[in-house]
Parts: structure tokens; C-alpha cells; sequence
């Protein structure tokens, strides 16, 4: 266990950091209430996030440290969101097959985050005593993660990407709980948000066990915060931080989303004018948020009236936010186009296909992607994606199952947030990045035009994709490392 001694004015901060955090709480329930107008999820766990007490139905007597077994190895992941929690699945598959004596407890900070977990995991969920168990991580607030961290005593915690919670690692470090932070990532605007709050961000980042990093880039972010110190040098220059790649590059797509999604686009075929699939082009704008769609619909109507885009051509818009279908919906109407929606026009017990049911004919209809899960099948139907977040300042999408699928993949300024893979899809040609969304309809429309190039850009961003797999496993035996020093 990593012993870090904090300065008197690191002490400070996080008391400070702490009365802030309760001065703020009646504004956080307010934002819970207000989330749960369009997600009712976020009206449910109160206890877990608040009180750091899981729930009855996730979290059963036999899960308290004082009555478990001491064969039972547990591992505690926290997946803050869809995105963590399925590139986190290869580690959870493989340490729950290696022995019965090995659970998990998988913590998230968002209810779509939740409900991909127990979809992924639901094998492991099931009987009187499951190998995984879901909660919410508690807010870092002193009395909530301290109840939840001895509620849960890990033999290890991992956390995904950036989640740096000042009293949450410090009560690990109260009671000896060694954290990692794995597949981790470092903005330039997150790395300088640390360095401004390097009181509170030095002795939390000192504190990890270890820091396994997505790039070079983000090792040296990690490196900068631990010799931030202003008043002597870190006392960690051998802090273990290595850079192991991204897990999200071992994502496994499931069979049954590669079928769902070629048989959405085959009868999308049947219902359209269309003779055949090839004919059929479908361009697919994912994880869109803040209102990008305004832009995209505008544009699109601008490409129809010119005569850019024809019956062969169909807009999809996958909101990354549930609670924004609605929304979209909204602003699809106030386009001119009417909207064809996968949870009612085209849900598997309709009978009527994902074709458009438009008022104007079926070049005036816009599919909307308004449900969770199943972003692999909205890929596996479309011909061309451009990542949503990145039109706006927002810093952008996970580009990467886009890759895996072998689409080619667009993208606008704002890449931010995924900087490094932004610049290797540009400069091995699986990605273009976009200034507007009038852009990507001309460019995308040369590609549609050219059938040997656009197979091969898919074969390109297939083949980013397989190159830099192995992260996974790497990770795997870093925490291994990190369990048997701890033994």
C-alpha cells in the first residue's frame, strides 16, 4: 500500500473541498430531480448515492466484508458510464472465469451506465449469490465513501479513465485499500483543471497504486500532477505509471448487433423505393449531444433541396444522452422532416419496418436511434458516421466502435477529449475531420460515389482498430502485479 503524507496545505484543500461539497449538496439533489424528469432512474438508489448504502436488491448481507468468506477475492470497478462499463467487460469476463472465489463489485455514476452493466453482466448477476453486484459510487462525501469502502473492502479498486476523487481515495488510503486507475486518460483541459487544484490533486494521484495510461501523452499528463508540488519535490518520483494503451479497442461485437443491424437496413430496403441494399445509403451521426442535431438537420435540408442527397439517402441520429430523444424528436419536426423512432416505428414487435413513414415522401424522413445497447447494430446499418460532440466545443466521442465495425469515420474540430486517436485516424487515413456539417454530406457523398475507396477507408479503420488491441490483457496483468504486492 502506496503510504502518501500530506502537507498541512493539502490538508487545507480538502477540508475546504469538503464544506464546499456540503454547501453544494442541496444544488446537486436539485440537478437529480431535474435529470429524473426525463430519466426516472435518476430518482432511484438515493441511499447509494448519498449515503453510500447499496440497495437490498443489489447489495445482499452475504457482500458486507464482516460476513464474507475469506477465499472470496473481491475486485471493485468503477465504470462511470456506458462507454467505461463496456470496455471494462474483457477484464470482468476474465477474472470472474478464473475462479468461483473471485467477485466483483461494478459501481457507476449514471443509470445508462448501470443498465449496460447488467445487460453485459447478467449471467454473473443472477441466483441468492451473484458473482457481481451493481451500485451507484457514492458523491465524495466523507461519510458515504467511507461507508461504502468498508461495506464493500476490496482486495483492489480500479477506476476508469479520470475518476480522481479526493475523499474517496483518501478513506482508501485510511483503510488500506490499495486503487489503481486504469485505462487512464488526460486532457490537456483536464490536466490543467489538476494542476490548478494541485493541493487536492497531487496527494490523490500520489496515493494510486498504480496508473496504467492510455498514451505516452497522457503518462506525461499524470507525471506533470505528481511534481506539482510547489513547495519540494515529489517524494513519488517512481510513482508506477506506465502507458498500456486503450481497453476500448478490445471490444468484442456481439453477433446478434451485427444481425440486428443488417436486418434493420434490409428491410429499410424492402419499404423504400430502393432495389437493392447496396443502393441504400444510410448516414449515421452518433453520440450526438447539445443541440449538434440543429446543424445536421439544417444541413441535411440544405443538401436535399440542392438535390445533394436523394431517396437513397437516409439520416440517423443516435442522441448520446437518453434524456435528449425527446428533444431530438423535437427539433427533427421543427426541420420540416418527419421521424421515424427505433423504440416505436421500427421496435422488434412492430410490424411495420424502419422504413420512413414521412409526409413528404421517404427523402423527408430522418431516423432516430432512441435506445440504449445497441450502438454497434446503428453502426452495422450505416455507410458513413460522423462522431457527435466534436461539432461543438464538447471535446468529442469515442470514434473507436465505429472502427471496429470498418466505417468510415468523420469527425468535427472539437476532438479534444480523444486528441491522440483523432490524430492517428487522420494520419493513417481512417478519419477526416470536418470544420462543418455541410462538409461531411460533400466529402461523404465522393466517398458513397466511389465504391473502392470507401471499402477501402472501411478496411483502414478495421485495421486501426486490430492494431491496437492488447490493452486489455496488459491491464490484466498490471492489477495482477499490483494484487500479488499487496499479498
Amino acid at each position: 500500500m502506496r503510504t502518501v503524507v500530506e502537507s498541512l496545505p493539502e490538508r487545507i484543500s480538502r477540508w475546504i473541498y469538503g464544506w464546499v461539497g456540503l454547501a453544494a449538496l442541496p444544488g446537486l439533489c436539485l440537478v437529480l430531480l431535474w435529470r429524473g424528469v426525463r430519466q426516472p432512474e435518476y430518482w432511484a438508489h438515493w441511499s447509494e448515492r448519498f449515503l453510500g448504502r447499496p440497495s437490498t436488491a443489489d447489495g445482499s448481507s452475504d457482500w458486507q466484508s464482516d460476513r464474507r468468506p475469506l477465499s472470496v477475492t473481491v475486485l471493485w470497478i468503477h465504470a462511470v458510464s456506458v462507454g467505461e462499463t463496456r470496455a471494462a467487460a474483457p477484464l470482468i469476463h476474465q477474472w470472474l472465469s478464473e475462479s468461483a472465489q473471485h467477485k466483483v463489485i461494478l459501481t457507476h455514476m449514471t443509470p445508462t451506465g448501470r443498465a449496460t452493466g447488467r445487460e453485459i453482466f447478467s449471467k454473473w448477476c443472477q441466483g441468492p449469490q451473484p458473482a457481481l453486484v451493481q451500485c451507484f459510487l457514492p458523491y465524495d462525501f466523507p461519510w458515504a465513501t467511507a461507508r461504502f469502502l468498508k461495506w464493500a473492502r476490496p482486495a483492489l479498486g480500479v477506476l476508469m479513465e479520470t475518476e480522481l476523487w479526493p475523499n474517496l481515495l483518501a478513506q482508501a488510503r485510511h483503510l488500506s485499500i490499495p486503487v489503481a486507475l486504469i485505462n487512464a486518460r488526460l486532457s490537456p483541459r483536464s490536466r490543467r483543471r489538476l494542476m490548478k487544484a494541485r493541493w487536492l490533486s497531487r496527494p490523490a494521484v500520489a496515493g494510486l497504486a498504480g496508473i496504467a495510461a492510455q498514451t505516452v501523452r497522457d503518462a506525461e499528463g499524470f507525471r506533470a500532477v505528481l511534481d506539482a508540488r510547489p513547495t519540494a519535490p515529489s517524494p513519488q518520483a517512481d510513482h508506477p505509471v506506465q502507458v498500456l494503451g486503450n481497453m476500448k479497442f478490445d471490444v468484442s461485437v456481439p453477433d446478434e448487433m451485427r444481425q440486428m443491424g443488417r436486418q434493420w437496413r434490409e428491410r429499410l430496403c424492402a419499404d423504400s423505393s430502393t432495389d437493392a441494399a447496396s443502393q441504400l445509403h444510410i448516414w449515421a451521426a452518433v453520440s450526438t449531444r447539445e443541440d449538434e442535431e440543429s446543424s445536421l438537420l439544417a444541413a441535411w435540408s440544405g443538401a436535399l433541396a440542392s438535390g445533394r442527397i436523394t431517396a437513397h439517402d437516409r439520416l440517423l441520429i443516435v442522441p448520446r444522452h437518453p434524456q435528449r430523444f425527446e428533444r431530438v424528436a423535437q427539433l427533427v419536426g421543427e426541420h420540416g422532416f418527419s421521424v421515424c423512432r427505433r423504440s416505436t416505428q421500427w421496435s422488434e414487435q412492430s410490424t411495420a419496418s424502419p422504413g420512413p413513414t414521412a409526409r413528404g415522401g421517404p427523402d423527408t424522413s430522418v431516423l432516430l436511434g432512441d435506445s440504449l445497447g445497441e450502438m454497434f447494430a446503428y453502426l452495422e446499418m450505416a455507410d458513413l458516421v460522423l462522431i457527435g460532440g466534436s461539432l461543438l466545443p464538447l471535446g468529442g466521442q469515442n470514434p473507436l466502435e465505429a472502427c471496429v465495425i470498418g466505417r468510415p469515420v468523420f469527425f468535427g474540430p472539437h476532438m479534444f477529449n480523444f486528441h491522440e486517436i483523432a490524430r492517428e485516424l487522420r494520419a493513417c487515413g481512417a478519419g477526416t475531420e470536418i470544420q462543418r456539417v455541410g462538409e461531411w454530406i460533400e466529402l461523404g457523398q465522393l466517398l458513397l460515389n466511389d465504391p473502392k475507396e470507401r471499402a477501402y477507408r472501411s478496411s483502414l479503420a478495421r485495421d486501426f482498430s486490430q492494431a491496437h488491441r492488447g490493452a486489455a490483457e496488459r491491464t490484466r496483468l498490471f492489477i495482477d502485479a499490483i494484487l500479488r504486492a499487496g499479498r
